[in-house]
């Protein structure tokens, strides 16, 4: 039961930064699946990307990272690249900052 629990803690932690920033640049689809399946897609993205690409380092990775993103959230949540850009800045932001909030509330602090 320990371990649903902290998948839907995860999960909810990676899609709804994604789904806020969606919303707030304007993109088409914004639903929790879309996002989720948006997600997935970037990490398959990335996956390959660091497949072909080995020896990128974490200097230059986010250099490819937010671009891949970007495609990802181009053709799922049906935005511009651009749009796609400023959701995947906005949503690590966001990430970071919920992150730091759920994790600090975990604490008690």
């Amino acid at each position: 039961m320990e371990a649903l629990i902290s998948l839907i803690i995860v999960v909810l932690l990676l899609v709804l930064p994604l789904k806020f920033a969606a919303q707030f640049i304007g993109a088409k689809n914004t639903g929790f699946f879309n996002c989720l399946f948006a997600l997935i897609i970037s990490a398959l993205f990335q996956y390959g990307v660091e497949h072909f690409f080995p020896n990128l380092d974490n200097t230059y990775g986010w250099l490819v990272t937010v671009p891949v993103a970007a495609i990802a959230y181009m053709l799922v949540l049906g935005t511009s690249f651009i749009k796609g850009v400023l959701i995947a800045i906005v949503q690590v932001i966001l990430a970071v900052l919920l992150t730091a909030l759920v994790a600090s509330l975990m604490a008690g602090v």
